[in-house]
C-alpha cells in the first residue's frame, strides 16, 4: 500500500513533540510491514527538502503559516508521482482539509482538541482562529474515519459532531525501557546518603521532581513552579528539574530569583534521549501539569522507570494516569492541590513504590507494534482493493 501522511512536523523539526513521535513510531513500523509511506510536512532551517527518516520518505515544503496552502498546491503533484492508495491527515494543529483536495480515502488522526484551552495559550485573535477551525471540522470531515489516542478525545470529538461509529481509539505505545530497581526519592523528608569509604562523606544527589515537556503556557509550567514553591517551604531537601525548551524558558530565571528558588530549581533545557531517561529514572515523580493532552507520552515514559505521575485531571491525562493507582490527579491549574499531591507521594515511601510499580505494569499493556497493526487494519479497510502487504 502507498500512504501519504500530512502533518505540520516531522520528528527532526526543532519544534517536534509527542504528535511527531507518535507519527514516526506508527508509520516506521508500517514501512517495516512492506508499505510505502510519504510524509508531506513543513521545512525548517538546514533541513533537506527530501529525506528518508525511519524508512519514511519525508517531503518538506513551506512553513507553518501557509501550510494549508502548501498542501493544496502539492498534494496532487505528489499523488501523480507516488500514486497513493490512501491519505492520512494528522490533525494536531489546524485542519488542512485533505478531503477537499483528493478523491482518495482519507483517515484523520487526532491527538486532542484545543477548544477553550487554546485561549490560555495564545493571544485572542490566534486562539479564536484555532477555536473556529476546530468548530467547523464536522462540516468538512463528518463522513471521514478518525483515529484518536484516548477515550477522552473520542468524547470531545463526538461532542463536536463526529459520529462515534466513525471514531476508533488506538492507544499510544509504551517504549520498551529497562525498569529501574530502586527509586531516587526519599520518604518522610530523609536525605539518602551513599555508602562511603572511610574518611569520605559523599552524598547522593538531592531527591527531585521532574517536569518534562516543551515549555509552553498550555503545558502548565507555571502551575508546576507555583506548586513547588508551596511544597519547598516544608521540604528543604527536595529540588525540581525542568527539562525541555520553549518560548517561556527564558522568563523562568527572573521568577525563580524573585522567590529565592534559583538553587532549588534546575533548568535543564533541551535534553538528549539518554539524558531524558536518566532524569526520569531518578525522579520521585513526574509532574504533568498540562491543561490539554491527547494522552501524555511522558507519563508512560516515566512509568517504564516505575515513576508515578502527578497530573492535571484533564482529557487524555485522566486516561494515561489512573488516579490513586498509577499516580495522582489534581484539578488543572490548582497549584495548592498539586503541591499537596507532591507531599503525599514524597512523604509516603510505600505509596510511592506501589504507584510506581502499578504504573510500570499499566504502561506494559501498551504497544507501538499493536498500535501500528490496528492503524494498518483501518487503512486496509479504507482501501479494500489494496491487500495488506502488497
Amino acid at each position: 500500500m502507498k500512504i501519504l501522511v500530512v502533518n505540520y512536523r516531522d520528528r527532526k523539526h526543532p519544534a517536534a513533540g509527542g504528535a511527531e513521535k507518535h507519527l514516526h513510531r506508527i508509520f516506521s513500523r508500517i514501512v517495516g510491514m512492506g508499505h510505502q509511506v510519504v510524509l508531506l510536512t513543513t521545512a525548517f532551517a538546514g533541513a533537506q527538502e527530501r529525506e528518508i527518516v525511519d524508512g519514511i520518505q519525508v517531503v518538506r515544503k513551506g512553513g507553518d503559516l501557509l501550510f494549508q496552502l502548501t498542501v493544496a498546491r502539492n498534494l496532487k503533484a505528489l499523488d501523480r508521482e507516488f500514486h497513493f492508495d490512501v491519505v492520512v491527515e494528522d490533525l494536531n494543529k489546524l485542519p488542512v482539509f485533505t478531503p477537499q483536495l483528493t478523491k482518495k480515502p482519507v483517515l484523520v488522526q487526532m491527538h486532542h482538541l484545543w477548544r477553550k484551552s487554546i485561549f490560555a495559550e495564545a493571544c485572542f485573535p490566534v486562539a479564536f482562529g484555532v477555536w473556529l477551525f476546530e468548530t467547523i471540522i464536522p462540516w468538512f470531515y463528518k463522513c471521514k474515519n478518525f483515529v484518536v489516542v484516548s477515550p477522552s478525545t473520542k468524547q470531545e470529538l463526538s461532542a463536536l459532531g463526529i459520529p462515534e461509529k466513525q471514531i476508533e481509539v488506538i492507544y499510544n505505545g509504551s517504549d520498551d525501557l529497562p525498569q529501574t530497581a530502586s527509586r531516587a526519592g526519599t520518604a518522610l523528608g530523609t536525605a539518602l546518603r551513599a555508602e562511603t569509604a572511610p574518611g569520605t562523606a559523599q552524598t547522593v544527589p538531592a531527591p527531585y521532581f521532574l517536569w518534562l515537556s516543551r515549555v509552553h503556557k498550555y503545558k502548565g509550567v507555571w502551575t508546576a513552579l507555583e506548586a513547588f514553591e508551596i511544597f519547598a517551604k516544608s521540604h528543604p531537601d527536595v529540588k525540581l528539574k525542568i527539562a525541555g525548551d520553549g518560548p517561556l524558558l527564558k522568563k523562568i530565571p527572573a521568577w525563580l530569583n524573585a522567590r529565592g528558588l534559583s538553587e532549588r530549581v534546575m533548568l535543564c533545557g533541551f535534553v538528549s534521549p539518554e539524558e531524558k531517561q536518566n532524569l526520569l529514572a531518578g525522579a520521585v515523580a513526574l509532574l504533568q501539569t498540562s491543561y490539554k493532552e491527547g494522552w501524555g507520552l511522558t507519563v508512560m515514559e516515566a512509568a517504564a522507570h516505575q515513576v508515578p505521575s502527578i497530573a492535571s485531571d484533564v482529557p487524555g491525562l485522566r486516561d494515561s494516569v489512573r488516579d490513586g493507582e498509577t499516580g495522582v490527579l489534581f484539578p488543572a491549574g490548582d497549584a495548592n492541590a498539586c503541591a499537596a499531591a507532591m507531599a503525599k507521594v514524597y512523604e509516603d515511601s510505600a505509596l510511592q513504590k506501589s504507584l510506581g510499580e502499578a504504573a510500570a505494569k499499566y504502561a506494559a499493556t501498551f504497544s507501538w507494534d499493536a498500535a501500528a497493526e490496528q492503524t494498518m487494519r483501518l487503512l486496509t479497510q479504507l482501501a479494500p482493493e489494496v491487500k495488506a502487504g502488497l
